[in-house]
């Protein structure tokens, strides 16, 4: 048995308590459908588990602390992530010192904490096909056509209070969409993963990061046939996802190919659909070998190679 480094132990459990926020870890918890957000009052935001009528959970983002009311006890997100999540001391510090899958997506976080959720948001109108001329400009910005999101990508309008938008939008497991366009990046009507079967025989299972990295993967082998994931967010890449992927790939018996981003987010991913996906194998590497991001970059530099020859 190691011997535990109680004072490496203590300074990483200082670094935690200060950097890692507490508050996004309870979107974290509410997007997993573990508790209820119930808002904000005040400086505090509550939370609630489901059987509860009023959330007894307050979380202080300034201090970084939690208290439930109802059971008389709180901490820091160390406490928490022992509550939630059923570890000790030790084990809730390695889980958060690798920190893959403990902070919500970025913009659900943010819509909560600034009190404009997104369950405000009214989608008005959802065409199969995209049509906006802005649209179409931004896909081929990203060295995409139409093509490239069939059967997949939607244009999606919506109203948040008196202001209209639109974006691409890919729906997502939970009936939301994650949309993109030029101006805008986030979830409607909350978040999730989205799947797709492309093709009539998938020979595969593939997981992208995003939906401009499935799309663009679709550019580059336009005949492929494939079981598509798409995270949305890297913080959808639970433990809970990971086996249900390596029960389909069993099941299929085929592989699942990763095409994660190639910064830290994206790394750690794909280390833990490693761990968890017998059938995994990381396909990262045409792109990172040549220090781009991700897919897109990629697609990009290519059409920018070939269009200077071109000119050449």
């Amino acid at each position: 048995m190691a011997k535990i480094n109680y004072a490496q132990l203590t300074e990483q459990a200082s670094k935690i308590k200060a950097e890692v926020s507490l508050l996004d870890y309870f979107f974290k918890l509410e997007e997993l459908g573990e508790l209820r957000f119930d808002g904000k009052k005040g400086k505090e935001y509550f939370f609630g588990f489901h059987h509860q009528k009023t959330g007894s959970i307050s979380v202080k983002e300034k201090d970084n602390l939690w208290y439930d009311h109802a059971k008389g006890e709180g901490g820091d997100i160390i406490k928490a992530v022992q509550l939630f999540e059923n570890k000790t001391f030790v084990e809730a510090i390695n889980r958060l010192d690798k920190n893959i899958d403990i902070v919500a997506d970025a913009y659900h976080a943010f819509y909560k904490k600034n009190g404009e959720t997104e369950y405000n948001v009214s989608i008005t109108k959802v065409l199969d096909k995209v049509q906006h001329p802005a649209l179409l400009n931004y896909l081929e910005s990203r060295g995409l056509e139409l093509k490239d999101i069939a059967n997949a990508g939607k244009e999606v309008h919506w109203t948040n209070g008196k202001d209209n938008f639109f974006a691409i939008g890919f729906e997502n497991k939970n009936g939301g969409y994650a949309v993109r366009s030029k101006l805008y990046k986030g979830n409607l009507n909350g978040g999730g993963i989205s799947s797709f079967t492309i093709g009539a025989n998938p020979q595969s299972i593939k997981m992208f990061e995003g939906s401009m990295d499935f799309s663009s993967y679709r550019n580059l082998n336009p005949k492929e046939s494939f079981y598509a994931i798409i995270l949305n967010s890297t913080g959808n890449l639970t433990k809970k996802l990971s086996i249900n992927v390596n029960e389909k790939s069993i099941e299929k018996d085929v592989s699942v190919h990763l095409y994660f981003d190639s910064g830290v987010g994206g790394r750690k991913a794909t280390e833990k659909a490693l761990e968890l996906i017998k059938l995994a194998e990381d396909k990262s590497f045409f792109y990172t070998e040549k220090g781009l991001s991700d897919i897109n970059d990629f697609l990009v530099q290519e059409k920018q190679s070939s269009i200077s020859l071109i000119k050449r």
